[in-house]
């Protein structure tokens, strides 16, 4: 273990501009957020430098940004992931996993750093931040936030407050099993004091930017942490081209069709799972637009009221579609909802349980369905209803108007430069 002496930098160089360390790992919707706000901050003459998954590095230069790489592999890392408790215990895995070369990497691009900028699944962040004596503020994409609220990685979202608090401190300290060995070792090496308790360490000593939309997902009563919401941080994709000539004579060639797809979420058997999605469709009488996604579904020969995607913009995509049968992850829920439209969600891991009730309580769709638990019976009915409900589509179109105006990306940016 090496560890860098800790030249502490002063808040603000004498230009006015800051140098702003951001980092993120994991799937593609952890890690478009943080190079929007990177993005924004360097049109904004801010000094930033991106630490990403290597998948990741050609979209963060194609913005023009410095950018260091991590190992991770994003898409092994989230084929191996499963669903239900097993992709929760997954997850902690995969939290805790790497822990050493993060660290590293984080103390090293901190040296001369003024703010740190990180997922929320990034344990290392907060002792690297208090070693630099430098702010740190961590990005979440659901209320990611200690209370009496269902913690969103949990297919438990029903359950009374008092339990919902039982249940964070089990999450809590689950994570900190996995984590504190490795991270005390290194704060005695950094001179600094033990962690303490989880919750406080994780939620306590950072501010939480709440990039999600503040109706969608309001505030529990009893938080008592820092937070601020900024609402989500839009911004176009670099590897995800507008819809092409073909995929819009589809779009133009009857009703409007309903997008399946879960983005980089991994299904165990795609075949399987893309005859189901062929069989409901038929049953629903709709047309469809099919998205490979990172699990390859539609990869059979599929008929003329189906249209395979690979990576297109879902804003521009979702602007033409009746409604979005998907994952529940919180980038494709904070599309659909600016887009107007209704949203059936099938969800497997972490936050996708809380979008999924969530958009279901609030009228924006059909109840949730797990994959596990879906048949072609009520994906047909669930699709059928993203068509034609006129009731989930009202409300859809009413929650657009109110959230088209949210600049997430520029109010994140505006909370770190003022910190």
């Amino acid at each position: 273990m090496i560890v860098e002496p800790r030249r502490m930098s002063g808040l603000r160089a004498a230009s006015g501009f800051k140098r702003i360390v951001l980092s993120s790992r994991g799937s593609r919707g952890d890690v478009h957020p943080i190079i929007e706000i990177a993005a924004e901050l360097h049109r904004q003459g801010h000094q930033v430098r991106v630490c990403v998954p290597a998948l990741f590095e050609p979209e963060v230069r194609r913005r023009g940004l410095p950018v260091s790489v991590l190992k991770e592999d994003s898409e092994e890392t989230m084929a191996r992931m499963g669903a239900g408790l097993r992709a929760g215990w997954e997850a902690l895995r995969w939290f805790s996993s790497n822990l050493s070369e993060h660290i590293t990497l984080l103390l090293r691009e901190t040296a001369h750093c003024d703010v740190l900028v990180t997922s929320v699944n990034e344990p290392a962040a907060t002792t690297v931040a208090e070693y630099r004596g430098i702010p740190h503020f961590r990005v979440a994409y659901a209320p990611i936030i200690p209370g009496s609220q269902p913690p969103p990685l949990i297919p438990w979202q029903g359950l009374p407050p008092m339990a919902n608090r039982v249940l964070w401190r089990g999450v809590t300290g689950t994570s900190g099993v996995f984590v504190r060995s490795e991270l005390e070792r290194w704060r005695r090496a950094l001179g600094l004091g033990p962690m303490g308790h989880m919750e406080e360490y994780f939620a306590g000593r950072s501010r939480t930017l709440l990039t999600i939309n503040r109706l969608l997902a309001p505030p529990a009563g009893d938080w008592r942490y820092d937070f601020e919401y900024t609402g989500y941080c839009h911004g176009p994709d670099p590897a995800a081209p507008p819809p092409d000539d073909d995929l819009r004579a589809f779009l133009d060639a009857g009703s409007p069709p309903v997008y399946i797809g879960f983005g980089s979420v991994s299904l165990p058997h795609p075949r399987r799972f893309t005859a189901l999605i062929l069989d409901g469709v038929r049953r629903a009488g709709c047309r469809v637009i099919l998205a490979a996604g990172w699990t390859g579904l539609g990869s059979v020969d599929l008929p003329d009221t189906v249209y395979s995607v690979g990576e297109v913009d879902h804003a521009a995509l979702f602007e033409r579609v009746a409604g979005v049968a998907h994952h529940g992850g919180s980038g494709t829920v904070h599309t659909a909802l600016r887009a107007g439209i209704p949203q059936f969600v099938m969800p497997q891991i972490v936050d996708q349980f809380y979008w999924g009730k969530r958009l279901f309580e609030m009228g924006l769709g059909p109840r949730p369905v797990s994959p596990k638990r879906l048949t072609a019976k009520a994906l047909a009915r669930a699709v059928r209803d993203l068509a034609h409900n006129r009731l989930f589509a009202d409300q859809a179109s009413h929650m657009a108007d109110q959230v088209r105006g949210e600049d997430g990306t520029g109010r994140a940016a505006e909370i770190i430069i003022n910190s």
